[in-house]
């Protein structure tokens, strides 16, 4: 009777750990999974993220293309004012002094 119980006892301990191991086995099957999806979406989102910058530096470089192919006579003929330095023209005073200090 001791043997029989010591064999069932046996049994159950070896469900046991088996039922542990195939736990454990799975949790790390489902960590592995999950960090090679990860991996896989990370690469995804590199690779946009080169497309959408090279894509930038092409759409600066046209936009500066643009920006240098006008030019200001294009520019007037679009209707824009050309804006030029002022010009300090020098004058001569003539006639009576007209200075708020008289004598």
């Amino acid at each position: 009777m001791q043997k029989i119980n010591n064999q069932e006892s046996t049994k159950t301990l070896f469900c046991l750990f088996s039922m542990i191991i195939f736990v454990c086995l799975f949790s790390y099957g489902y960590l592995i999974r999950d960090t090679i999806v990860n991996i896989v979406s990370r690469q995804n989102i590199e690779n946009q993220l080169s497309v959408l910058s090279s894509d930038i530096i092409s759409l600066e470089s046209q936009y500066i293309k643009v920006k240098n192919a006008i030019t200001l006579e294009s520019a007037e003929n679009m209707g824009f004012v050309v804006v030029s330095a002022p010009k300090y023209v020098t004058r001569e005073v003539k006639g009576p002094d007209l200075s708020l200090n008289h004598e």
